[in-house]
Formats: structure tokens, sequence, C-alpha cells
């Protein structure tokens, strides 16, 4: 039997018999830090719970925007003193100068079609703490939403569907554990998105008549 336990922030007032992360008596006990929870949590929550920890907790914290293709900075001091500038002369103008917001700075832009690769945004972010199988876990779910669109095909994400980036989707999921339960539940729904993915290239690559005739009213915006 496997169960699992919440690690505690102060081991020192855990007396010995409460704290046995090791084997005894045919018991093994696996520990999952809070920030872990947090994740596996989010992921393994509602659709719309998984959009937001991928584009708000993850991206945006990590100064990227939602769409994954731009960075972006907090601005300065200065900055915001010259937008409270800007602001007044606004006002006497009669709004013949234009207003810029200064709350935030974007610095960089990828072309269309492109999106950070998840190391990028990973070095930036709140999470380089996390368990080796949660940090896979994000990956996956950043590959999911950001390069594949859950399972859907569009112009701009047409680049990422690939054999390569598929088998590497597919490694990453083969390589999870099955334990513990979050964990495994996660994998589990990784393996019929894997399928969706490879249902997707597939109609692509030999689209039935339907699909052909689909592409053409749509004018090719999907091939």
């Amino acid at each position: 039997m496997t169960v699992y336990g919440q690690e505690t922030g102060n081991n020192e007032n855990l007396n010995d018999e409460d704290n046995d992360f090791g084997i005894a008596g045919g018991i093994t006990v696996y520990g999952q830090r809070p920030i872990d929870e947090y994740v596996m949590d989010q992921i393994n929550g509602s659709p719309s719970e998984r959009k937001q920890f991928i584009e708000t907790d993850f991206l945006e914290e990590s100064g990227f925007r939602r769409t994954a293709n731009v960075k972006y900075r907090k601005t300065e001091s200065s900055e915001k003193a010259l937008s409270v500038l800007q602001s007044v002369l606004h006002g006497f103008s009669l709004g013949l100068i234009p207003m810029k917001p200064f709350s935030e700075v974007e610095y960089d832009r990828l072309p269309r079609g492109k999106v950070y690769n998840f190391e990028t945004v990973f070095s930036k972010s709140n999470f380089k703490d996390v368990t080796l199988e949660v940090l896979t876990v994000i990956e996956l779910e950043y590959m999911l939403q950001m390069e594949f669109c859950n399972g859907i095909i569009i112009q701009d994400n047409i680049d990422y569907y690939t054999d390569e980036n598929i088998n590497k989707f597919e490694r990453l999921i083969l390589g999870l554990p099955n334990s513990p339960e979050n964990i495994y539940k996660a994998k589990n729904r990784y393996l019929n998105e894997l399928r969706r993915i490879k249902a997707a290239l597939e109609r692509r690559r030999n689209p039935s008549e339907n699909n052909l005739r689909a592409l053409q009213n749509l004018g090719g915006s999907f091939k």
C-alpha cells in the first residue's frame, strides 16, 4: 500500500514516529510540497483552471503575455511619472495628445505562429522548486495549450505539429510515474490528448473529401 503525505515546513517539531518517510511495515510514504500540490490541483482541475494556470500563473507572472509570444516588463518609477504627466497634458489638450499605458512595457515579440519555448518561460517562473515529475507536467500542459492548441490545428500553430514535437510530447508522458495519484491522473489525460493530437495531424495529412471542402469554404485559413 502506498500513502501520500503533505510535507510540513517545520520538521524539527515532528516526532520521530510521525516523520517516517521511508519504508516501515510495508508502507511507503511519499510527500508533496505545497507548491507541487498547488500545481497538480490546477492541472487536474477544470479546463478553465488549467488555462488560468498556464496563462496567468506561468506566463504572466513570468513576464510573458498570455499568447506566449511577447515578453514584457513592469515600468520603473520614472516611466510611471511620465505617464502621469502625459495624462495631465491629455486633459489640457482635449484629447489631442494621445495617452499611452505605462504599467507595462513590451520589449520583445516573436513572429506570428511562434511561442517562447518552455525553458525560456520556466527560467523566469515561480515554479523552479517543483519536483521533476511536476516540472514535466507543467511542460506537457504548456505544450498542449500553447503549441498544440488542445489538439486543434490552426494556421498559427501548424509549425508545432511535427513528428518530432509530437514524439517529444509522447516521451514526456511516458516518462511520468504512475504514482502519486495526482500525477497518474494527469498522465492518463495527456495520453488521451496525445491521441487527439495524432488524429488531428493524420486528418491534415490525409484529409477526407468533406475536410477538403471545408478547408476550401474557409478560404484556406486552416491549411
